[in-house]
């Protein structure tokens, strides 16, 4: 129970960490020296592209699969003090780990490196909190599954009320394959919820207040029995026991006993994790706004390197307006725009817990219609932008949520203090990605979105200062030919392809004669002078810009 731990040590060590996190999860292979050293951090290292290590880091070998990797990996480590290697099982006998100088942790091959990132890095902020204040965090929370296990004779788990998994308790590899999988995936795997919710267990849940006894849901798996976890009429989430068979009276009653003192964690958890990522968000909003002050950026800890911005929304449908702060039409309603920004919530949250797990020098803000990341990398990086990108595009690539969601990618800033310089450009680049007239790759740098940028530039001064949509040859060619004419059409096409007549007949699916034959009408009709590079040039840009208005609507 809180409390009834000794002393906490001077820092979690890999030992404790493989203990509390179980052989379903990761077992320690290889000792070595730093097997019972404090840890300090988890570094994410991947094949082309490395994470930086530290001293007392957890390194998590991703991708790394070859005996001369592995070496490079371990010297590279051994070079600024980092003992603690994480590689995927299983690890073959001969493997050159066996006798390397560092502890190696072998990791459940079906796990997430992403999971595993995120727990080891949820687990080490707790136990840093727990040496000021021994009360509370999810490391708190491990301690308390694993008496509660000891209470009531069964493998633990505590989970919220989505049924994410928070928690959970020794001895996990005597329980069952839904249990694993529960620990692997850190959620119920959605089968296992629906025979729960078939079988009425969390209807049960939550019409009492006792434990509630259920049956095997399948061949092969055990019985549980679980508690609701309440503040009040509000439900928290569940402890959830693996059981040969109804426990006894008293081992329920200590289940009971024990559901106040797990809901008094979550509260806490909850409200201390709500605070703190909204005073940051609140930060990185100011940093987004240039209203930060130096010591303001600097307490996002994104480093004293690049920062790249990242910034995504869904695209934009033909039949509406682009919602607020975009410039590209009206908002919709009140009922869509409350339910698309409930989107844009959840989309940001998926967003936060990604990068927490593969890259935390960050932290994400949703803003009006948008949501921004701010990325930041080591001094020296070579290529942060190109790194930012390659994160949104896995991101984008991993994500249930991504849906139609696009990303633009700008910078690097030299420092968070110049992030606000960075954050036009990508607004602009995120409005062009989002335009129906704008297909093309979810993801991209405002250099790559540089053409649609500029021509919805050229959209907005054209509207402000009231220019006639078309002047000169175009003019012309359409009182001649009307606005979806077909030279009209014949000429957008051959500008689009740059001039090269064989490229425009076979977008147009004609025969190249036919072509040329329009291309002949049109210089009659419009007076267009094809070798007049400024009127070719106005002709086309006064198509783009119809283009883009049409697609707006």
């Amino acid at each position: 129970m809180p409390g009834a731990d000794p002393v906490l040590p001077a820092g979690l060590t890999a030992r404790q960490l493989v203990r509390d996190m179980g052989p379903a999860l990761m077992r320690l292979l290889i000792e070595g020296p730093a097997a019972d050293d404090p840890l300090s951090a988890v570094t994410i290292h991947a094949p082309g592209e490395p994470g930086e290590l530290e001293p007392g880091a957890v390194v998590l070998g991703v991708g790394v699969t070859t005996d001369r990797a592995l070496l490079d990996l371990i010297a590279a480590m051994g070079r600024v003090g980092a003992g603690v290697l994480a590689v995927k099982g299983p690890v073959p006998a001969g493997s050159v780990v066996a006798g390397c100088p560092v502890a190696v942790i072998e990791v459940n091959p079906e796990a997430s490196w992403m999971h595993v990132a995120a727990t080891i890095r949820e687990y080490l902020l707790d136990y840093s909190r727990a040496q000021i204040r021994p009360d509370g965090g999810t490391g708190e929370l491990f301690r308390l599954a694993n008496t509660i296990s000891a209470s009531i004779g069964g493998p633990v788990t505590i989970e919220d009320r989505s049924s994410a998994l928070l928690a959970w308790s020794a001895g996990q590899d005597k329980a069952d394959s839904s249990r694993i999988e529960t620990i692997l995936g850190r959620a119920v795997q959605h089968r296992w919820l629906t025979a729960l919710r078939e079988r009425g267990a969390f209807e049960r849940l939550h019409a009492s207040a006792d434990p509630v006894y259920v049956d095997s849901i399948a061949p092969g798996q055990l019985p549980r029995v679980a508690i609701a976890v309440r503040a009040g009429a509000d439900i928290l989430g569940y402890v959830w026991a693996a059981v040969s068979e109804l426990p006894g009276e008293d081992r329920l009653r200590e289940l009971r006993r024990f559901a106040p003192v797990v809901a008094l964690h979550l509260s806490t958890i909850r409200a201390e994790t709500t605070h703190a990522r909204h005073e940051r968000r609140e930060l990185a909003a100011a940093v987004l706004g240039g209203s930060a002050d130096r010591a303001g950026a600097r307490r996002l800890r994104l480093g004293t390197g690049p920062v790249c911005v990242l910034a995504a929304a869904a695209r934009m449908r033909e039949d509406n307006g682009a919602g607020p702060d975009t410039g590209l039409g009206a908002g919709q309603d009140a009922g869509t725009d409350a339910s698309e920004a409930a989107e844009l919530r959840r989309f940001e949250d998926a967003m936060e817990l990604y990068l927490a797990a593969v890259h935390p020098r960050s932290v994400t803000v949703a803003k009006t219609g948008a949501v921004y990341a701010l990325v930041g990398w080591p001094a020296g990086t070579a290529a942060p932008l190109d790194s930012s990108l390659r994160l949104a595009r896995d991101f984008l690539g991993r994500s249930p949520r991504a849906g139609d969601y696009v990303v633009a990618v700008g910078g690097p800033a030299e420092s968070v203090e110049q992030v606000a310089r960075v954050r036009p450009g990508v607004d602009a680049a995120l409005r062009a990605l989002r335009h129906p007239a704008c297909p093309g790759p979810a993801v991209r740098t405002v250099d790559d979105a540089m053409l649609s940028i500029l021509l919805l530039q050229l959209v907005d001064a054209a509207d402000s200062l009231g220019l006639p949509e078309t002047t000169g040859a175009l003019r012309r060619l359409r009182e001649h030919d009307g606005g979806d004419g077909v030279l009209t059409t014949t000429l957008a096409a051959y500008l689009d392809a740059a001039g090269v007549t064989e490229v425009a007949a076979d977008a147009l699916r004609i025969h190249v004669n036919t072509m040329r034959y329009r291309l002949r009408r049109i210089r009659e009709v419009a007076g267009l002078d094809f070798a007049d590079a400024d009127a070719v040039l106005l002709a086309q840009l006064q198509l783009r810009v119809d283009a883009l208005r049409t697609a707006r609507g």
